[in-house]
Protein backbone atom coordinates (compact mmCIF):
# COMPACT_ATOMS: atom_id res chain seq x y z
CA UNK A 1 0.00 0.00 0.00
CA UNK A 2 2.84 2.44 1.07
CA UNK A 3 4.76 1.86 -2.44
CA UNK A 4 1.35 2.87 -3.94
CA UNK A 5 0.98 5.89 -2.32
CA UNK A 6 4.36 7.18 -3.06
CA UNK A 7 4.21 5.90 -6.61
CA UNK A 8 0.64 7.86 -6.95
CA UNK A 9 2.24 10.54 -4.89
CA UNK A 10 5.39 10.81 -7.89
CA UNK A 11 3.32 10.81 -10.12
CA UNK A 12 1.65 13.78 -8.98
CA UNK A 13 4.81 16.03 -8.16
CA UNK A 14 6.14 14.74 -12.04
CA UNK A 15 2.67 15.99 -13.74
CA UNK A 16 2.75 19.36 -11.52
CA UNK A 17 6.36 19.76 -12.62
CA UNK A 18 5.98 18.64 -16.15
CA UNK A 19 6.32 21.95 -17.86
CA UNK A 20 10.13 22.73 -16.13
CA UNK A 21 13.79 20.53 -16.48
CA UNK A 22 13.32 18.71 -13.57
CA UNK A 23 14.10 15.11 -12.32
CA UNK A 24 13.73 13.04 -9.16
CA UNK A 25 16.45 11.26 -7.45
CA UNK A 26 17.95 10.26 -4.05
CA UNK A 27 16.53 7.56 -2.06
CA UNK A 28 13.23 7.40 -4.28
CA UNK A 29 15.19 6.14 -7.35
CA UNK A 30 16.60 3.83 -5.29
CA UNK A 31 13.51 2.71 -4.36
CA UNK A 32 12.08 2.49 -8.20
CA UNK A 33 15.11 0.48 -9.04
CA UNK A 34 14.36 -1.73 -5.76
CA UNK A 35 16.94 -0.82 -3.78
CA UNK A 36 15.63 1.19 -1.13
CA UNK A 37 11.98 -0.39 0.79
CA UNK A 38 10.80 3.36 2.21
CA UNK A 39 12.28 6.32 1.19
CA UNK A 40 12.44 8.94 3.76
CA UNK A 41 11.81 12.04 1.31
CA UNK A 42 11.57 12.99 -2.29
CA UNK A 43 14.85 14.43 -4.02
CA UNK A 44 13.96 16.58 -7.10
CA UNK A 45 16.86 18.35 -8.99
CA UNK A 46 16.37 20.84 -11.60
CA UNK A 47 17.75 23.21 -13.88
CA UNK A 48 18.84 26.80 -11.97
CA UNK A 49 16.63 28.61 -14.64
CA UNK A 50 13.56 26.81 -13.30
CA UNK A 51 13.98 26.74 -9.55
CA UNK A 52 12.21 29.83 -8.79
CA UNK A 53 9.46 28.69 -11.03
CA UNK A 54 8.87 25.35 -9.43
CA UNK A 55 9.36 27.04 -5.64
CA UNK A 56 6.03 28.77 -7.08
CA UNK A 57 4.33 25.66 -8.25
CA UNK A 58 5.20 23.62 -4.76
CA UNK A 59 4.40 26.86 -3.01
CA UNK A 60 0.80 26.24 -3.97
CA UNK A 61 0.42 23.05 -2.30
CA UNK A 62 3.30 22.81 -0.22
CA UNK A 63 4.86 24.38 3.71
CA UNK A 64 8.00 26.14 3.07
CA UNK A 65 10.23 24.93 5.50
CA UNK A 66 13.02 26.67 7.50
CA UNK A 67 17.10 26.43 5.34
CA UNK A 68 19.15 24.29 7.73
CA UNK A 69 22.18 24.82 7.06
CA UNK A 70 24.86 22.31 6.85
CA UNK A 71 28.43 23.09 6.70
CA UNK A 72 29.89 21.22 3.52
CA UNK A 73 26.72 21.90 1.63
CA UNK A 74 27.12 25.01 -1.51
CA UNK A 75 24.66 24.63 -3.53
CA UNK A 76 23.17 27.70 -5.09
CA UNK A 77 19.56 26.70 -4.60
CA UNK A 78 18.21 24.22 -1.90
CA UNK A 79 14.57 24.44 -0.20
CA UNK A 80 12.94 21.95 1.62
CA UNK A 81 8.34 21.65 1.52
CA UNK A 82 6.42 19.53 3.43
CA UNK A 83 2.96 18.33 3.47
CA UNK A 84 1.01 16.08 5.56
CA UNK A 85 0.63 12.44 4.64
CA UNK A 86 3.82 13.36 2.32
CA UNK A 87 7.65 12.54 2.58
CA UNK A 88 9.26 15.59 2.37
CA UNK A 89 10.62 17.55 -0.55
CA UNK A 90 14.06 19.19 -1.36
CA UNK A 91 14.32 20.86 -4.28
CA UNK A 92 17.69 21.72 -5.64
CA UNK A 93 20.02 23.27 -7.98
CA UNK A 94 23.38 24.28 -8.70
CA UNK A 95 24.70 21.82 -6.59
CA UNK A 96 27.83 22.19 -5.12
CA UNK A 97 29.73 20.38 -2.07
CA UNK A 98 32.71 22.14 -0.28
CA UNK A 99 35.43 19.73 0.15
CA UNK A 100 39.00 19.94 2.01
CA UNK A 101 38.21 23.92 1.38
CA UNK A 102 37.59 23.60 -2.71
CA UNK A 103 33.85 23.83 -4.30
CA UNK A 104 32.92 21.18 -6.23
CA UNK A 105 29.86 21.77 -8.28
CA UNK A 106 27.92 19.10 -10.30
CA UNK A 107 26.33 19.98 -13.31
CA UNK A 108 22.41 18.71 -13.89
CA UNK A 109 21.72 17.53 -17.46
CA UNK A 110 18.11 17.48 -17.85
CA UNK A 111 18.44 15.47 -21.17
CA UNK A 112 20.08 12.57 -19.13
CA UNK A 113 16.48 11.81 -17.44
CA UNK A 114 13.68 10.09 -18.47
CA UNK A 115 9.72 9.45 -18.29
CA UNK A 116 8.54 6.15 -16.54
CA UNK A 117 5.30 5.31 -14.94
CA UNK A 118 4.93 9.21 -15.40
CA UNK A 119 7.53 9.92 -13.09
CA UNK A 120 10.27 11.72 -14.56
CA UNK A 121 13.71 10.04 -12.94
CA UNK A 122 17.34 10.72 -12.87
CA UNK A 123 19.54 8.37 -14.04
CA UNK A 124 21.13 6.09 -11.21
CA UNK A 125 24.88 7.21 -12.96
CA UNK A 126 23.87 10.82 -12.02
CA UNK A 127 23.34 9.75 -8.58
CA UNK A 128 26.10 7.67 -8.05
CA UNK A 129 28.18 10.74 -8.82
CA UNK A 130 25.97 12.47 -6.09
CA UNK A 131 26.21 10.88 -3.51
CA UNK A 132 30.13 10.32 -3.70
CA UNK A 133 30.34 14.39 -3.96
CA UNK A 134 27.70 14.06 -0.63
CA UNK A 135 29.89 11.68 0.74
CA UNK A 136 27.17 8.59 1.27
CA UNK A 137 29.63 5.77 1.13
CA UNK A 138 26.91 3.30 1.85
CA UNK A 139 24.81 4.63 -1.27
CA UNK A 140 27.74 5.13 -3.70
CA UNK A 141 28.06 0.84 -2.83
CA UNK A 142 24.73 0.34 -3.11
CA UNK A 143 24.40 2.40 -6.89
CA UNK A 144 27.93 0.49 -7.83
CA UNK A 145 26.49 -2.82 -7.68
CA UNK A 146 23.31 -1.97 -8.83
CA UNK A 147 25.34 -0.61 -12.21
CA UNK A 148 27.75 -3.40 -12.35
CA UNK A 149 24.56 -6.10 -12.20
CA UNK A 150 23.30 -4.00 -14.87
CA UNK A 151 25.73 -4.11 -17.22
CA UNK A 152 26.41 -7.83 -16.70
CA UNK A 153 22.89 -8.33 -17.61
CA UNK A 154 21.90 -10.04 -13.75
CA UNK A 155 19.19 -6.49 -13.22
CA UNK A 156 15.57 -6.86 -14.48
Amino acid sequence: MKNEKLLAQLQQLSELLRPFQFGVGGSCLLWQLGLETSPNDIDIVCSEDDFAAICSELAAEYQLQEKASHSEYASKHFVRFSRAGWPDIELMAGIAVKTKGKIQRWQFNPQRCHWQNNVCWMPPADWLQLYQLFNRPQRVAQLRQYLVQLRLGTVN
